[in-house]
């Protein structure tokens, strides 16, 4: 059972599958993808939006040090 905050078991996994094909992808092309909010295309279907799925936790710094984010 889900409430306010937490995610069903099966919408969890499916971000964690994209999250780590997310890090599969060449770090220079997340950077120039988020600074241009273009989607990335993940395979089997499966895409990441930036306003729809946010940056994952372990891009900021990255980012950060590229001076994408404050």
């Amino acid at each position: 059972m889900t409430g306010p905050g937490r995610e069903a078991p099966a919408e969890r996994m499916r971000r964690i599958r994209q999250q780590d094909a997310l890090r599969e992808l060449d770090p220079a092309l997340l950077a120039q993808a988020y600074c241009e909010q273009r989607p990335l295309y993940l395979g089997r279907g499966r895409w990441w939006r930036w306003e729809r799925d946010g940056i994952p936790q372990w891009l900021v710094p990255q980012l950060q040090e590229l001076g994408f984010l404050p």
